[in-house]
């Protein structure tokens, strides 16, 4: 799975701030609600009305994002718009994917350990979702010959 951001995970932190900075996840947040190309008139003027901030800096981090891959950009004369480049959904099952991928491959054991006794002995509802996917893996690795590993 390509990565997309590289911010490294703050586990200290809420929300989209564990991959992505305050300001950015800010941004993303927005853009996501607005759900249409933007531009950074657009989001800054969304960000003045919380807080005080610099056109540049709003400037700054939207192009930041963009080499992220996180937004898409194209210019038509002066003016710089954006899209998101995958839907909020999109990105937190990337950001999941991507933290915890990095933890089976140095902790395996630990990771499994500890994802399973998150799980709470009452709540059948998610061991049974759990068992009925690792059933459904079991069976596509079987019926297609895969070692599990793509």
């Amino acid at each position: 799975m390509e990565k997309h951001f590289s911010n490294g995970f703050h586990p200290g932190m809420q929300g989209l701030s564990k991959v992505l900075g305050h300001l950015e996840s800010e941004i993303m947040e927005i853009i996501w609600q607005k759900d249409c190309e933007i531009t950074v008139r657009d989001v800054f003027e969304e960000l003045l009305t919380r807080r005080s901030i610099a056109y540049t800096t709003v400037m700054t981090i939207m192009g930041r994002l963009a080499k992220k891959k996180l937004l898409k950009k194209w210019k038509t004369g002066k003016t710089s718009y954006f899209i998101s480049a995958m839907s909020r959904d999109e990105f937190t099952r990337s950001m999941v994917g991507n933290v915890v991928d990095s933890l089976l491959e140095d902790f395996t054991e630990a990771t499994l350990s500890h994802f399973i006794h998150r799980v709470k002995k009452e709540d059948s509802a998610t061991i049974d979702q759990l068992e009925k996917l690792l059933q459904s893996r079991k069976k596509s690795t079987h019926e297609t010959g895969e070692d599990g590993d793509s």
